[in-house]
């Protein structure tokens, strides 16, 4: 609860009078945020699709705190692929062999945050995941150290 809500709380008494339009959708303004996720869970989706269950904490704006849910369907394989570039856990353009879903926990990138009108309720939803520039640049192949002759490993000159 912010500190303005906790005034308005506190302020209140049996006779006390109510604003005209007071809004109690605690939704995140629209754009982008860096997140925390701070909760998983393995999960299936309606039609029965391997699902991850995802809380995500965005960083503070103005002392607010804000959790959103997220759900990524293991088919959606360029969502799942986007979530972990954006916690560097994969890099662009790279195969991954073994989605590291034992890393996620704890672990933290960039999202962007939209706004949806469903059953006439605003809420907010995970638009996508920001990859940084450093996960979308391939790693360069490591170079090769110059192979040793035989001599050189000697304890004295030849």
């Amino acid at each position: 609860m912010s500190e303005e809500e906790k005034k308005i709380v506190e302020e209140q008494d049996w006779d006390s009078g109510l604003e005209a339009d007071y809004n109690d959708n605690n939704i995140p303004p629209e754009g982008e945020y860096g997140f925390s996720v701070i909760a998983f869970e393995k999960t299936f989706s309606k039609k029965g699709s391997k699902m991850a269950k995802l809380t995500i904490q965005l960083d503070k704006e103005n002392g607010q705190n804000w959790k959103v849910n997220d759900y990524i369907v293991l088919t959606q394989a360029w969502k799942c692929a986007q979530f972990f570039e954006a916690l560097s856990l994969k890099k662009k353009g790279e195969p991954l062999d073994r989605m590291p879903w034992d890393k996620v926990m704890g672990a933290s990138g960039r999202v962007k945050i939209k706004h949806e009108i469903y059953n006439a309720e605003e809420y907010c939803k995970v638009d996508k995941y920001i990859v940084s520039e450093a996960a979308q640049a391939p790693t360069a192949p490591a170079k090769k150290a110059p192979k040793k002759k035989a001599e050189d490993d000697l304890p004295f000159e030849v």
